[in-house]
């Protein structure tokens, strides 16, 4: 009998927060706390961010009326996280939105009964954060965009912007495992299309440079980025060498293209924080995590950087440039 009482109590409290969120004018409205864990302040998390808070918007979600969106960012420091994570969980927050593995495991890792939500670029199965994309379990769901096996059409992208592309230099960490796993899937893709493609396993960012720098290219060659912390940490020393040898990249995220890469093909971060708001809503109104399918990115973006088109003298056809979602000059 009192567990009964019990949980019509909490069933009521619950009918009550929620319902208030769309409360007239005048009504006492509970301010709905959501909390948001960055591992840095890059624009791919402000995209996510700004995408959730549209999103939010548009389904009658307004801060400081009806929620609080108590933002934490790491800004790039690992082990500060963990520390967020927690304090997160301690203020009693509804559900935490994460961007990308390190700050959903620290999520993880804080709470086991918070819904989390996150945006994430790859497989969220392969790196253990649900067991399934069906049937998340646990308290954890989102959108990912499941990088690998968008590669295929990042590697057909680029064979539209550089017409004459025949081989591909690849870097990777020859150490880490999921890097060399992608490399292997990628090396396979494209010789599928036709491509040759040239390894360049590395341990340091130090061996990177030397590597890259003694790097003979030829015309018809091209620089294909596979998602990898070491190589990433080198990006702009990537970027300037590449202009210098006259190497088209092909990277993965808008944000590269803006830093120099030549192009990049990858998900609308924006488009994915909208996603993730309709799964914020639905887990506020009574939904459980592990009963929501983690959903895929609805929209992919190729951004062209015509700066460095035009310094490395390369011709990308007009039809390509018509189709681009952004063009930088």
């Amino acid at each position: 009998m009192i567990r009964k009482a019990s949980a019509l109590f909490l069933s009521l409290t619950t009918l009550y927060l929620f319902a208030s969120c769309g409360s007239k004018k005048g009504e006492a409205t509970r301010i709905v706390p959501i909390g948001i864990l960055l591992p840095e302040s890059g624009r791919s998390e402000t995209q996510s961010v700004r995408g959730l808070r549209d999103g939010l918007k548009e389904l009658g979600y307004n801060e400081e009326e009806n929620i609080l969106l108590e933002m934490r960012d790491a800004k790039g420091d690992r082990g500060a996280l963990k520390s967020m994570a927690d304090e997160l969980v301690s203020k009693k927050i509804h559900l935490i939105f994460t961007t990308g593995t390190r700050a959903t495991q620290a999520a993880m890792a804080a709470t086991s009964k918070t819904p989390i939500v996150f945006r994430h670029p790859a497989d969220p199965v392969a790196l253990g954060l649900v067991k399934s994309m069906k049937r998340p379990g646990g308290n954890v769901t989102g959108v990912a965009a499941l990088a690998l096996q968008v590669t295929e059409n990042r590697l057909e992208v680029l064979k539209q912007v550089v017409p004459g592309v025949r081989r591909v230099h690849i870097f990777y960490a020859s150490n880490d495992k999921f890097s060399h796993e992608n490399f292997a899937f990628t090396s396979k893709l494209a010789e599928k299309l036709g491509l040759e493609v040239v390894e360049h396993g590395i341990k340091s960012g130090d061996e990177l440079k030397k590597s890259f720098d003694n790097l003979q290219t030829e015309e018809g060659d091209a620089l294909f980025h596979i998602p990898d912390d070491l190589v990433e940490s080198e990006a702009d020393f990537i970027f300037q060498t590449a202009r210098q040898k006259k190497l088209p990249t092909m990277f993965n995220e808008e944000p590269w293209a803006i830093k120099g890469a030549l192009a990049a093909y990858g998900p609308s971060y924006y488009e994915m924080g909208r996603q993730a708001a309709g799964l914020v809503d639905k887990i506020l109104k009574g939904q459980k995590p592990e009963n929501l399918p983690v959903e895929l990115a609805r929209k992919f973006d190729l951004i062209i950087n015509m700066r460095t088109v035009n310094t490395i003298g390369l011709t990308v056809p007009p039809e390509v440039l018509k189709k681009a979602d952004k063009v930088i000059r």
